[in-house]
């Protein structure tokens, strides 16, 4: 009979630095990193030489990955191929849950990054290989099928709006720190081009040839992204639309319902 000691040791392998893990992999197919992110928690830019399915089972993870951030929700996960250099930050904390797997197994869900729609079988099927891989013991035929079933699953969902491309430009770095700690901030162009000692005709060059929209449509997507983790605490649509930068809930709801094809009350259902 195995002493308590030996059982935790088996019961936390997916507690264990992803990168440690997949060193010591061997043949296996799949690994899992499992923890609990406390409020302000900042990862370190790192990457991984197999594919990642980032996943919060609790709370909203926001990943920067390559010039942009993405805000996942509970109900979204991020997909990231080999080598790509990322970090995540967690506002106010989150359930971390992710999945690694060896290249050879996962390349039909592509090789670029991308934000997938998590639906409740998905999200028991990730957290149910998770758990699989917290078990120091040979894999079953059962417990491959239930990892196919995970991966027809993931290419299945459709990708979801929930990137934002950050201007790189070091001229907009002020302009790109103020209203990611204050969303609800309403320069208009031209004030901010004033700010920042360029012209207005300048600042919009930058953010179309950086970011692909104009100043005004980047700040709204933003703030939209933004509003996730407040509704994700289950403040008021009308406290999040002010905190944001709306006048009023009905245009915050307007707004939301033209980015994520839904209400923002019925976003976390």
């Amino acid at each position: 009979m195995p002493t308590k000691r030996q059982t935790e040791i088996k019961a936390g392998l997916s507690q264990r630095g992803s990168n440690a893990q997949i060193a010591d992999a061997g043949e296996q197919r799949v690994l899992a990193r499992q923890v609990d992110m406390p409020p302000g928690h900042q990862g370190t830019s790192h990457s991984h030489t197999w594919y990642q399915l980032m996943y919060a089972s609790e709370g909203v993870l926001n990943v920067e990955v390559s010039g942009q951030t993405m805000v996942v929700p509970p109900q979204r996960a991020v997909w990231l191929p080999p080598e790509c250099v990322h970090r995540t930050y967690t506002p106010h904390g989150a359930k971390f849950r992710s999945l690694y797997f060896r290249p050879d197994q996962a390349g039909d869900l592509g090789h670029s990054c991308k934000v997938f729609s998590i639906t409740n079988l998905t999200r028991e099927l990730i957290l149910a290989v998770v758990e699989r891989c917290d078990i120091d013991t040979q894999w079953r035929q059962q417990d491959f099928n239930l990892l196919t079933v995970l991966l027809d699953q993931l290419s299945a969902q459709p990708q979801d709006p929930l990137s934002l491309l950050m201007p790189q430009d070091p001229r907009l770095d002020t302009l790109v720190e103020t209203l990611q700690i204050s969303p609800e901030n309403d320069l208009s162009m031209q004030q901010w081009a004033s700010k920042l000692g360029v012209s207005s005709r300048t600042l919009t060059r930058i953010f179309l040839s950086e970011t692909g929209m104009g100043f005004r449509e980047w700040r709204q997507r933003l703030r939209l992204l933004h509003s996730l983790t407040l509704l994700e605490k289950g403040k008021p649509v009308t406290q999040v639309a002010l905190d944001v930068g709306y006048t009023s809930p009905s245009a915050f709801a307007h707004a939301f319902q033209q980015c994520f094809d839904c209400s923002p009350r019925e976003y976390f259902r």
